[in-house]
């Protein structure tokens, strides 16, 4: 904040908001001065509050949110508070106003600070990894022909939230056949076929942490083309793994998986970013994309997930964990990549 010259910084994002204080109720911002910091909530969430956090004041609002941020940036003398752009809406925004405080908008500081992982944090990914995996190896003992989409995700959420997971970590996603083609597609009724590839990206939860993981297999014997296409992403998933460490361009990253898969031909079926941070949001930075400017730091943690969707056909997307080290980097997931 003194870099920045921010004298007062409001955050609302949940995960800022637990980032810095540990508390993960729903309805939470935090006020940071020079001297103080506030977390500010309401009565639902007073006992809550009081255990999951350390070394800060506690505001109980009275009334409503935007009085009490505006009663505590005048007990800490704030005469102007910062925030991110990207949390707040324009109505709060104009609510805050409305009350009377001098708002400066700006890009999250909170998230620069999140995108490069300390050791409690990287426990706590690894334990989702853990859960995520051992759930996944147990499905795939489980896969049969006859099988509908939508079985296979809610066996695979069930068996996340037996190992610990409070939830998964987003919906998941399991694409069989001609529908693998759509890198985000929903979960239907179909049911799986012999030669079907079968796309599923899958994540649970540990603490607050996501994990985020792709695996393609396929039900029986592939095809000749299915390896091929198989084998190329694999190949291009190889080398942007290989290209992570420290002082890399996050685009290199990008390009080293999608030239490969461009010189095969496949350059139009690939149109997604090869990965993106992960940790209390399942998308954070930085983002592994032709487009981005960022550089990778040691403590970040990345996916490195390639694909290839060719419509009617289906799809191949691998997908895995990788935490930038001070030297290199470690590869976090340990599933088999095989068809």
């Amino acid at each position: 904040m003194r870099r920045r010259k921010i004298a007062a910084l409001l955050v609302t994002s949940r995960e800022n908001v637990r980032y810095l204080t540990g508390f993960s109720g729903s309805a939470g911002q935090v006020l940071i001065a020079s001297r103080s910091t506030a977390l500010i909530t309401d009565f639902r969430y007073q006992e809550q509050a009081a255990r999951q956090t350390r070394g800060i004041q506690i505001v109980i609002q009275k009334r409503d949110a935007a009085t009490a941020v505006r009663e505590t940036a005048d007990r800490f003398g704030a005469a102007q508070v910062s925030f991110d752009e990207s949390s707040l809406t324009v109505e709060r925004v104009r609510l805050l106003k409305r009350k009377g405080l001098r708002l400066k908008g700006m890009s999250d500081p909170v998230a620069e600070l999140r995108q490069c992982k300390d050791a409690a944090e990287l426990f706590r990914i690894g334990r989702a990894i853990r859960r995520a995996e051992e759930s996944f190896r147990e499905l795939r003992r489980a896969v049969r022909p006859g099988m509908a989409e939508r079985e296979l995700a809610l066996r695979l959420e069930f068996l996340m939230r037996e190992r610990g997971a409070s939830r998964s970590a987003f919906d998941i996603i399991v694409a069989s056949g001609a529908n693998g083609a759509m890198p985000h597609a929903t979960v239907s009724d179909r049911r799986l076929r012999n030669g079907d590839l079968v796309t599923v990206d899958f994540g649970a939860e540990a603490d607050g942490y996501f994990c985020d993981i792709t695996r393609t297999i396929c039900i029986g014997r592939p095809s000749r083309s299915q390896r091929e296409v198989h084998g190329l992403v694999l190949r291009a998933q190889e080398q942007a793994i290989k290209a992570v460490r420290p002082g890399v361009p996050c685009a290199a990253v990008d390009g080293a998986a999608r030239d490969i898969i461009t010189a095969a031909g496949h350059g139009d079926h690939f149109g997604h970013a090869t990965g993106h941070g992960i940790g209390l949001a399942v998308h954070e930075g930085p983002s592994l994309s032709a487009l981005s400017k960022q550089v990778l730091a040691p403590g970040m943690v990345v996916t490195v997930e390639p694909g290839v969707y060719i419509p009617r056909w289906g799809g191949v997307r691998i997908e895995d964990m990788v935490l930038v080290t001070e030297r290199g980097s470690r590869l976090l997931t340990s599933l088999p990549r095989d068809l």
